[in-house]
């Protein structure tokens, strides 16, 4: 979802932001944040925190999930992407695999203006067990739509590692915060501009 569907860098970041300040720490330039998005969301508030200390990790995510509701409303949706998905929708089933929790799936969306009806499933980190760079969204998603998974399309080099471990095909697109050199070194299938390029390469 985040940097291929939406643009939320700002949004997140400005709720990480918020959660370090509240407990004491200072503030933090957003694209140095922005560079870690992507991963799990613990190791991300590690990151950010310096520190391996559980209980201060898990009060930075919380304070993070608590900001976001205030800051979601710096999202906005990448263009094109609301015609290409009423396209895909009538040859594909379409799914969300993200980072980010459930509720904050449908937040972000809701900000950015796209309907979560366009999909047919929505599955977040707080569904599974592990999140990307694990494949197991993936496999959830397989087992709830009853088929074997064709494509995964994100920015991060994550995406295009949780789609090898589920052995499905990988396309990275450049609009998120990974060029062109970062996901090529993944080896993914295809690398496109945008997802607006997809119908094409399809």
């Amino acid at each position: 979802m985040d940097n291929t569907l939406i643009h939320s860098d700002r949004a997140h970041a400005e709720a990480y932001n918020r959660s370090l300040i509240k407990i004491g720490y200072e503030r933090i330039p957003l694209k140095l944040i922005a560079a870690l998005f992507g991963r799990p969301k613990r190791e991300v508030c590690a990151i950010l925190s310096g520190s391996k200390n559980e209980k201060k990790i898990q009060e930075i995510l919380k304070w993070h999930d608590h900001y976001l509701y205030k800051t979601a409303k710096y999202t906005r949706k990448i263009r094109g992407v609301i015609s290409t998905i009423r396209r895909l929708k009538k040859r594909y089933n379409i799914v969300i695999l993200s980072n980010c929790s459930h509720a904050h799936i449908e937040l972000l969306l809701k900000s950015a203006k796209i309907k979560k009806e366009y999909f047919n499933l929505i599955i977040g980190y707080d569904d599974v067990k592990h999140s990307k760079p694990w494949p197991d969204e993936i496999i959830m998603a397989e087992k709830l739509m009853h088929h074997k998974a064709e494509y995964i399309i994100g920015d991060s080099i994550y995406d295009i590692r949780a789609g090898k471990k589920a052995h499905i095909k990988t396309i990275g697109v450049l609009t998120g915060n990974f060029n062109r050199k970062a996901l090529r070194k993944e080896k993914p299938t295809m690398i496109l501009k945008s997802i607006r390029n997809i119908e094409r390469y399809l």
